[in-house]
């Protein structure tokens, strides 16, 4: 779960681009080292500080919106290793939602540029030519 401040809404410049910006914080308590697979019973595993992610969210009033995500580290006492809390919302050692990646897909159907797209959604052109070979696959006729 994500938790928020009480101030976990804001209209902030990002880029020079007035945006919305929401706040949050992911934390909870791990059974498992994500690394060596030892339970929290036999080996310590402790809290080891935040990471704060940016997150790209689908547009809101038109502006871009961003979830600065505060992700709970943890270092494991047994492989001294250290791994971050995840979320469902993005893929690991991603940025931009699942959401995202399935609108710029959805929006490849049309006769649109990368440009027009990757402006529509505030993401780069790469991540559009991406998104578009990714499932492009699923879109292709089946004679």
């Amino acid at each position: 779960t994500i938790s928020f401040p009480k101030t976990w809404c804001l209209t902030q410049l990002i880029k020079g681009v007035l945006s919305t910006c929401y706040f949050g914080t992911r934390s909870y308590t791990h059974s498992r080292c994500a690394n060596c697979g030892f339970n929290n019973k036999t080996v310590k595993l402790i809290k080891h500080g935040t990471k704060l992610s940016r997150i790209t969210l689908p547009k809101t009033n038109n502006l871009p919106t961003y979830l600065f995500l505060k992700k709970q580290c943890f270092l494991c006492k047994g492989c001294k290793t250290t791994f971050i809390a995840s979320t469902s919302m993005v893929k690991r050692n991603c940025f931009i939602t699942k959401c995202i990646i399935q609108t710029l897909a959805a929006e490849g159907q049309f006769i649109t540029s990368e440009k027009d797209i990757a402006f529509r959604q505030s993401v780069s052109t790469t991540t559009v030519n991406r998104a578009l070979h990714q499932w492009s696959p699923q879109f292709k006729p089946n004679y």
